[in-house]
């Protein structure tokens, strides 16, 4: 489960799908190869990919698309369930939805410290699911965000360095855009994300890169240039330091839809529904 941001003209795939995957187009479009029929994912769609379907995807050719995809699998499966065959494969949302803010929540829940969270995130993909197939997915407010306004604004201000192709930022700027000193601004990572502004800067490049190479055909290579390592020799050396493999052994396992290692900044996680 993460979020990705796809370069201009990227393609992904095919691969055999290994469980299920909801996936939830946030900005620009793609194209998906599903079992050899098309279907145009535009922005604010969500999608519904069942396991052992082959996919591929072209992203889109204009700009940047930002994407967020949470795989799950059944055990058992849920009752009341209608025949996969009549899943409908794409949804376009409308605001006020229940189904976006519940795969925030998903996402919030997993990647935190919240107590109970991985029984509270099962319940919550049992409701996204049955509201997904049942069609009453409508509803009213907002959901606040999970992090500190300071800790936020730094993040915001990295993703925006990194998706743009500019160096992170340094110390004094995260602290500048935050509004707070530097040394309150890194008590407040260190308390939320469990370590200092630069450490997670770095996670975020790497986290940017593990994401390219399991949802995009980007050379390793190219992969490296855009997430800010010097060389492919060097990225791949800071990438098996953090992930414990080679970017390639790590593109090749997600490929397969095995649970990739992830660091603590990097929401990919699978969600095993109970029952």
């Amino acid at each position: 489960m993460g979020w990705a941001t796809l370069p201009p003209g990227s393609t992904f795939g095919p691969r055999i799908l290994k469980d299920y995957e909801f996936l939830w187009m946030i900005e620009g479009e793609s194209v998906a190869d599903w079992d050899g029929r098309r279907y145009d994912l535009p922005p604010g769609s969500l999608s519904l990919v069942r396991a052992d379907t082959r996919d591929a995807y072209r992203w889109d050719p204009r700009r940047n698309t930002q994407a967020v995809y949470l795989h799950f699998y059944f055990k058992p499966r849920p009752k009341g369930l209608p025949p996969e065959k009549d899943w409908p494969p794409v949804r376009v949302l409308p605001e006020g939805d229940i189904l976006r803010p519940l795969i925030r929540y998903v996402l919030w829940l997993l990647d935190g410290r919240t107590p109970r969270r991985v029984a509270l995130a099962n319940g919550a993909m049992r409701l996204l699911l049955a509201a997904y197939l049942s069609g009453d997915f409508q509803m009213r407010g907002e959901v606040a965000t999970n992090l500190p306004p300071p800790v936020a604004k730094a993040i915001r201000l990295a993703h925006e360095r990194l998706h743009a192709g500019r160096r992170p930022p340094a110390l004094g700027e995260l602290a500048r855009e935050a509004c707070v000193s530097a040394g309150h601004l890194c008590r407040l990572f260190r308390v939320w994300l469990g370590c200092g502004p630069m450490e997670a800067m770095r996670r975020l490049r790497l986290d940017r890169a593990a994401t390219l190479l399991a949802t995009s055909n980007l050379p390793v290579k190219e992969v490296a240039a855009l997430t800010g390592f010097p060389n492919p020799f060097h990225f791949s050396k800071r990438f098996r330091q953090n992930f414990g493999i080679p970017p390639r052994a790590y593109r090749a396992k997600a490929a397969m839809g095995a649970v990739v290692p992830s660091t603590r900044l990097l929401a990919r996680r699978t969600v095993k529904l109970k029952g």
